[in-house]
Formats: C-alpha cells, sequence, structure tokens
C-alpha cells in the first residue's frame, strides 16, 4: 500500500532485551518477603497471591514469549519523527474492512492475541467470510515497543490524530475502529475529529464522564455510583493522575511493586469463571508483565491519566457529539463492578446505534469473551462495508 509522504512503515523485529530479562530475573529472587496485611482482596493485593505470582514469574519462559511475539506481523511506523509499534493482520476475505482496535491501561497489545484470527478469518471459525478484517494493532505511545510521548503525555485526541494519521498512511481511507478503558477515550476522539474516514467506532465499556445537573434520574444514580466507586477503587488514578514519576520511581525499580500493581487491577477487573478465577490467564498476566519490564514502560504507561488531568481540550465534550455510528458494549462480570452508565448518557456524547449489555466479558472482554467480542464487532461494522 502507498504510505502517506510523513508516514514511513517498515517490518521489524522486536526483541525482548535479554540483560533486562537476566536482571529481572535477579531482582525477583534477591525480593524482600511481603509483610502480610491479611487474607483477601480489601487492603490491595494479598501477599501470598503476590509470592506465588513472582515465583511463577522467576520461571517464566521468555524465549516461548519471544516465538510468540515473532509470529505475529509486526512493523514500526515512524510518523512525523514518532515512532510507533504496531500489530498488523490481513484479512482473508473477499473485502476485508480495515479495523483499529486500540487497548488500555494496565493492558496492551498482547490482550488481542486471541481475537485476532476470529476477526481476521472469520470463515476459519465457522463465520462469514464477508465479514473479514484487515487489523491494524498499535501500541500506545509509552507502551511496549512505541516511543515514548512527551513528559506531560499525551490527551486522547492527540493519539487519535497520530491513529488516523497512521491508518490513512496506510492506505485506509475507510475504516472502522474498537476501543477499550484509554483506547476508548482515543476511539471517540477518532470518531469526532476523523468522520470523513472514521465509518463506526465500537466501546467496550466505555468511561463515560457524569454530567453536571440537570440530569435523569438514572443519570443520577450512576453519579452516585461513580462517586462511590472512585473513592473506594479509584486511587491509583489519581496517584496517576497526580504524581505518576513517584510511584513510577518504585514500579520501575521493583519486579514485586509493578506486578502488585499491574496484577491487583486485573484480578479485580476481569470478569472471573465459574471456579471464581480471574478470566485472564496466568500466561498472559505473566507475558503482559514481562513486556512492561523488559521495554521499561510501566512510568510513561501512567502518562495518559497526568494529560487527561492537566492538557487543556483532553475531555470529549457533552452535547456535542459526532455523526459517526457508535456500537456500545456493557460487559460485566467483574471481581470489582465499575458503575454501569445508562444508555441516555452516553446518547449524550455520542450517535449510538447499536447498545448491548453482557453478563460477562468485564474489562478485558477480548481476553476474557473474544469470539462474543467477534461476533459483537462482526454485528456492529456489518452497515460499515461497502456495498457489492
Amino acid at each position: 500500500m502507498d504510505e502517506a509522504p510523513n508516514v514511513r512503515v517498515v517490518d521489524r523485529r522486536f526483541e525482548l532485551p535479554k540483560d533486562a530479562l537476566r536482571d529481572l530475573s535477579r531482582r525477583i529472587e534477591r525480593r524482600r518477603t511481603v509483610a502480610s496485611l491479611g487474607v483477601g482482596w480489601e487492603r490491595g493485593v494479598p501477599a501470598d497471591w503476590l509470592e506465588a505470582l513472582l515465583r511463577d514469574w522467576r520461571t517464566f519462559d521468555t524465549d516461548a514469549l519471544q516465538l510468540r511475539l515473532d509470529a505475529l506481523h509486526q512493523q514500526q511506523a515512524d510518523i512525523a519523527g514518532r515512532r510507533l509499534h504496531v500489530v498488523r493482520v490481513e484479512g482473508r476475505g473477499p473485502n476485508p474492512l480495515p479495523l483499529l482496535l486500540t487497548h488500555g491501561w494496565p493492558g496492551s497489545f498482547l490482550e488481542y492475541s486471541s481475537i485476532l484470527a476470529l476477526l481476521s478469518d472469520p470463515s476459519a471459525c465457522g463465520a462469514d467470510p464477508a465479514d473479514a478484517f484487515t487489523l491494524v494493532v498499535p501500541s500506545l505511545p509509552g507502551y511496549a515497543f512505541s516511543a515514548p510521548p512527551p513528559p506531560t503525555g499525551m490527551t486522547g485526541r492527540e493519539v487519535a490524530r497520530l491513529w488516523h494519521e497512521l491508518m490513512t498512511g496506510l492506505g485506509y481511507e475507510r475504516y472502522v475502529a474498537h476501543g477499550s478503558d484509554l483506547g476508548a477515550g482515543v476511539t471517540a476522539w477518532l470518531a469526532r475529529d476523523h468522520p470523513e474516514a472514521v465509518a463506526g467506532i465500537h466501546l467496550a465499556t466505555p468511561g463515560l464522564a457524569v454530567t453536571p445537573p440537570p440530569r435523569s434520574e438514572q443519570e443520577d444514580v450512576f453519579a452516585r455510583a461513580v462517586r462511590e466507586w472512585t473513592a473506594d477503587e479509584g486511587g491509583y488514578m489519581h496517584e496517576h493522575a497526580t504524581k505518576p514519576a513517584t510511584l513510577a520511581a518504585g514500579l520501575s525499580d521493583s519486579p514485586a511493586g509493578m506486578a502488585a500493581w499491574i496484577g491487583e487491577k486485573i484480578v479485580a477487573w476481569s470478569s472471573t469463571r465459574p471456579d471464581g478465577s480471574p478470566a485472564f490467564d496466568r500466561d498472559l498476566l505473566l507475558s503482559t508483565l514481562t513486556v512492561y519490564w523488559a521495554t521499561n514502560t510501566i512510568a510513561t504507561s501512567l502518562l495518559p491519566y497526568w494529560a487527561h488531568r492537566h492538557l487543556p481540550g483532553a475531555a470529549l465534550p457533552v452535547g456535542d457529539r459526532s455523526a459517526v455510528p457508535a456500537a456500545i458494549s456493557i460487559f460485566g462480570g467483574e471481581r470489582v463492578p465499575f458503575p454501569k452508565p445508562p444508555r441516555e448518557l452516553a446518547e449524550r456524547y455520542y450517535n449510538v446505534t447499536h447498545w448491548t449489555e453482557h453478563l460477562t466479558g468485564g474489562h478485558f472482554p477480548a481476553v476474557a469473551e473474544p469470539e462474543l467480542l467477534a461476533r459483537t464487532l462482526r454485528d456492529a461494522f456489518r452497515a460499515a462495508r461497502p456495498r457489492a
């Protein structure tokens, strides 16, 4: 495909640095025993759970992880001097639709691993080949193998501009986009700022901001739930948004600290299996931790929160919605449930054309329910496909 003059894309192998992996092993081996503050998760990560996770991480097969990375079609995109890590998957079907997938925190491009084949080659899993997508999965600036953003971070709107340059630079004049968590914010700005190119968006459990009064009864219920959740569960977000450098000093230097900070959220936000375990496999958790550590990106991964709080124009305006069709899925089943927004609030921000609610999937539906999310995306974007 032709590239725009300011976009350069090359195939590249991204390697987990061996010296960082050896240092990781040594640090885990020399770790201090964490004092137990009691059983259960009420005070944060339990010491025995963390100890077991660190033992598993100490023996984790990083060579196997590298082989899995090498099996992906990875590229480096340089856009106006900014370097991005991108995973590409060509669709197999009569006319694959370009689909941009954006992750959030504390995830990475790895959380889409189980859904890539389902979306790109639907006929292989018994679905209609006409529903095939060509996939573009970039790592957010400062995540994984993408270059860090400026010290102040980048707002969702700034990342959306970068994503649009990436997609058009790859030759996709018309495309659709999906995002969850931070990725939902980026995807929302894509629809608002680039409606000429974005044919539709899908948001998984988006974080909708509470609007000022007057509000409907359902919106008031949601506002109270958000206040309670923020008081009980939002400490991480406040720290990210106010003193990320202080937190980063500890997380970047301590595997135990980083494993606790990320692991606690993954367990809390994942939907649970019938046996009570999180629907986020141990191998994926260890792979995610390894990528954060080996690339030394835990510090820069916090910056989107700082940018959203401090940089002007970061918040999506209410009452001035884009005309781009928006499908929204509310996934549930988390161990610590997120407040579930009412549709009428979403309609203040988006042109909502599809609205679905699911009892499972949690904060990481591509991990917990890949087949459900794949079906949802096929249904949501079928109207956006060019007619034969």
